[in-house]
């Protein structure tokens, strides 16, 4: 059995894990093609509410604990003759059902993250099973927002996934027992909904409709729940759910799933800009994947939460391992208090999951607009009276892209085939990823190892020493009509540790439109544009031959211009776009994502 350093290791080295990405998308698939298990009945089908507030009306939805039995899922990993090869597993959990409104209503599964579910012993392990007096209910934590999701019209569940991250009954396979949860705990959600067997202690007779699944987790949750919705075994239209209508992730980890790849839903990550568990903020990787993906056709947002941390989303979880102080982070102070924070998390879910779900158009333009997802509006400064930041993919039908930029390349030819002239500004391409100058020569200027980019995310940088500088971008005849969108974009954060930009103070730059008759329109960045403000931190020097680090985090998030701002050019014959460094005297910026965009069909 591994001791306490392996279990940490594992469960808090969250790049190395990735090396077993391919052993687990195969086993997976695998676990999912297993014959079925025979689950034995809980011996007390009784379900009991979970504690909520004094004042919650009778008629609320009340989140339920359920015990559908124990039954085993196989570890295919383990010999036939291994004591590890059949894992025991309570099928358990929570549900919250409307108690309003006609049925059916959309499912929405909520996985919680990664904690021991049993008591450590003496060598640190969580041993495999134990008693379900002492076991550590982690997924009770999320009953407030499966009761406020219940109330909105879904039927909220929240398996009990502890199975699936304890190191206490074989080391596992990335995934293998994740899928096999998930699959027996949706065919019984199945047998309920049609009339047969009910574990769940709650109505469920035509209530669920199991073909619009949304699925929400947070930590490593929110990576699980990708891999689901990304699973061809388990979305088969054969097994009777799915396939999944969007996953959002909170505060989510990367570490057995490769990031760098398409989604198959409409995706949402939100990042707690004070995480002190995945303290690089792991999950912006599921945002920068599809970004890179030439087959990613659902849109996709990212929110940075600022003065959030990572387990107070979680009504049962301690405060976060890393507290960041005063001194090191000054946009952590004060954090947010978790009441807050899982307000903003209802507000937020609920309008994530009306995109996907609402039947009025109008509701789902207005969920749109509140999530920060409308491109006709500025990039908002703050969600559901939180300071916050967006970046957004829209669908490929609804964006073209001028500069992503992928390869660099793309700093001397577009994606369009145009060219691409400095003028008085030095541009540095940086590949997606964690380096440094020592393992990539040549890689200074993206303070790849200094500064915390999230995500890691393939971008651009930047520099101007004097006003006036300029990039500009040649549009080809054939792609010079933005006459069908009606906004240009792009993604940008200041580079904290240059001496082009004053300490504290923000950004600026303006954009200009030529057309083909040589008519031209600028457009200037607003006063206070979110996205070009001044990183909080401070550089810490670690030995007299160190750069240091800077402590604060930089997320490049979006910048919208309305295309209607720029009068007197003929939208449908632009010769040019150019970034013109005219507002402030130097200054060097994190770029990428330069692209005219439209609303989508709701």
């Amino acid at each position: 059995m591994a001791g306490l350093s392996s279990y940490w290791k594992k469960t808090m080295t969250k790049f190395t894990a990735r090396i077993f990405l391919l052993i687990g998308v195969l086993l997976l698939a695998a676990a999912c093609a297993a014959p079925p298990m025979v689950v034995t009945p809980a011996p007390d089908a009784t379900s009991t509410p979970v504690a909520g507030p004094a004042e919650t009306p009778a008629a609320a939805p009340v989140a339920v604990e359920y015990n559908l039995g124990e039954t085993t899922i196989l570890q295919q990993r383990f010999p036939e003759e291994s004591r590890f090869r059949q894992m025991p597993v309570r099928l358990n959990g929570l549900i919250a059902a409307p108690t309003a409104g006609q049925g059916p209503f959309p499912v929405v599964m909520i996985i919680h993250g990664t904690h021991p579910g049993c008591p450590l012993d003496e060598m640190g392990v969580d041993r495999w099973p134990c008693d379900p007096a002492v076991e550590q209910r982690n997924y009770s934590g999320f009953a407030y927002l499966a009761e406020a999701l219940a109330a909105q019209g879904y039927v909220a569940l929240v398996p009990n996934f502890n199975a699936e991250h304890t190191f206490g009954f074989g080391e596992p396979d990335a995934g293998e027992r994740l899928g096999q949860l998930f699959d027996l705990t949706m065919q019984a959600l199945a047998e309920a909904t049609a009339g047969r067997a009910n574990g769940f202690g709650v109505e469920l007779a035509g209530q669920a409709d199991l073909s619009r699944l949304a699925l929400l987790g947070h930590s490593r949750g929110g990576e699980a729940a990708v891999g689901l919705a990304n699973s061809p075994a388990l979305m088969a239209a054969s097994r009777g759910y799915g396939p999944a209508a969007g996953v959002l992730l909170i505060a989510g980890a990367s570490t057995f799933l490769d990031p760098w790849t398409s989604v198959s839903a409409p995706l949402a990550t939100i990042q707690s800009a004070c995480d002190g568990d995945v303290t690089s903020q792991d999950g912006q990787f599921f945002f920068e994947g599809p970004r890179l993906a030439p087959d990613q056709t659902q849109w996709a947002t990212s929110v940075w939460l600022e003065r959030a941390n990572h387990n107070g989303f979680n009504t049962l979880l301690p405060r976060d391992m890393v507290t960041p102080s005063a001194g090191e982070r000054p946009d952590c102070q004060p954090l947010l208090d978790g009441a807050t924070q899982r307000a903003w998390l209802v507000d937020y879910s609920g309008d994530f999951l009306a995109t996907l779900f609402a039947e009025d158009a109008a509701a789902v333009d207005a969920a749109r607009a509140r999530l920060g997802l409308d491109v006709t509006a500025p990039a908002p400064a703050e969600l559901y009276g939180l300071p916050a930041r967006v970046a957004f993919l829209a669908p490929a039908a609804d964006r073209q892209t001028v500069l992503l930029p992928a390869a660099a390349e793309e700093l001397t030819t577009h994606r369009l085939g145009g060219a691409v002239t400095a003028e008085g500004v030095a541009t540095h391409f940086c590949p997606k990823g964690f380096y440094s100058a020592q393992t990539l020569p040549g890689s200074e200027p993206c303070q790849r190892n200094i500064v915390t980019v999230p995500g890691q995310p393939a971008h651009a940088v930047l520099s101007w020493e004097t006003p006036g500088a300029a990039l500009r971008f040649a549009l080809p005849e054939s792609a010079g009509n933005l006459s069908g969108y009606t906004t240009l974009g792009l993604r940008a954060a200041v580079d904290p540790t240059s001496p082009r930009n004053v300490a504290g103070q923000p950004q600026a730059l303006s954009v200009q439109l030529t057309d083909r008759a040589g008519q031209r329109a600028v457009v200037a960045t607003r006063p206070g544009e979110p996205a070009l403000a001044f990183p909080p931190g401070e550089m810490r020097e670690l030995s007299a031959t160190d750069p240091g680090f800077f402590t604060g985090r930089v997320p490049l998030t979006a910048i919208r211009l309305p295309l209607d701002s720029f009068a007197g050019v003929d939208l449908s014959d632009i010769a040019e776009i150019a970034l013109l460094f005219d507002q402030t005297p130097s200054g060097a910026l994190f770029l990428a994502d330069l692209e005219w965009m439209r609303p989508g069909e709701p």
